[in-house]
């Protein structure tokens, strides 16, 4: 089994691994892309324009299709949500994380990742940067080799 290194620019702002996401969604762009070349095999996009129900969800399942075409090089190499509020909040503030705000933690920016993130990964990553700081936090997740 290969291990990965962590390093710092693998620490999103608000707490979240990047290669970890990355080594998750690995899986579904493999099989985006499985299920793509079969239902070109079939050719899906003619079929799509005659039954009617299908035009318009055709083009919105296309539409997603193109973000697992790609992988995400993370949101500190100009990847993730471009709207993402907690990246502007924490770059507007100089802060690594948001482990270094003073403020009330979480606050409302964070309300929609804790839906999509119902693991407490960043809420057990961001206790874990404040209680003994990014480079030892990093140290944590990275094996003793």
């Amino acid at each position: 089994m290969q291990t990965q290194k962590y390093e710092k620019v693998d620490i999103a702002y608000c707490g979240l691994n990047c290669k970890d996401c990355k080594s998750k969604f690995q899986d579904i762009r493999e099989t985006a892309q499985l299920l793509q070349e079969k239902m070109e095999a079939v050719n899906f996009a003619e079929m799509a324009k005659v039954i009617p129900f299908m035009k318009r969800k055709y083009k919105g399942y296309l539409k997603s299709m193109e973000f697992f075409k790609g992988e995400c090089p993370g949101c500190r190499n100009k990847g993730g949500n471009p709207f993402c509020g907690i990246r502007k909040c924490a770059t507007k503030r100089s802060y690594f994380t948001c482990a270094e705000c003073d403020l009330e933690y979480p606050c409302k920016k964070f309300n929609m990742l804790f839906r999509v993130h119902i693991d407490n990964e960043i809420q057990v990553s961001i206790e874990n940067i404040r209680n003994v700081g990014i480079n030892q936090h990093i140290a944590s997740l990275n094996p003793i080799l």
